[in-house]
């Protein structure tokens, strides 16, 4: 039972930071943002074309990871690990409340892969 937790933090923060990158994306296009640019109505911080595009990347990899198998201890760690970087990385990209709760959820799932799978 306890394997599938941090299989479903990741996911789950995933597709937080997936979702933020969707609605990043979406403002953007309405605002004409391209980059990285502050919210005009100032309710969701930053804003963006590419941002979104790269948040919605970045949650669909964290996805990806969340889902596959990692036999060995040395994967795991890996996997942990870039969870952990990716789930940062789509926060900031994201920007939004919904990918900084996502990127709470990837360094859990990320530091359960380390710590607690690896003992």
């Amino acid at each position: 039972m306890h394997t599938d937790i941090p299989k479903t933090l990741g996911a789950v923060g995933g597709i937080m930071i997936l979702g933020a990158g969707a609605l990043s994306l979406l403002l953007g296009l309405s605002t004409g943002a391209l980059w990285y640019e502050p919210d005009p109505g100032g309710i969701f911080g930053h804003i963006g074309i590419l941002a979104g595009i790269a948040a919605i990347a970045i949650g669909t990899a964290i996805v990806w990871l969340a889902g596959t198998q990692y036999p060995h201890r040395r994967r795991r760690i890996a996997a942990g690990i870039l969870t952990m970087a990716l789930g940062h990385l789509g926060a900031i990209t994201g920007a939004l409340i919904v990918g900084t709760a996502g990127m709470v959820l990837c360094y859990i799932a990320g530091i359960w892969l380390i710590v607690v799978r690896n003992r």
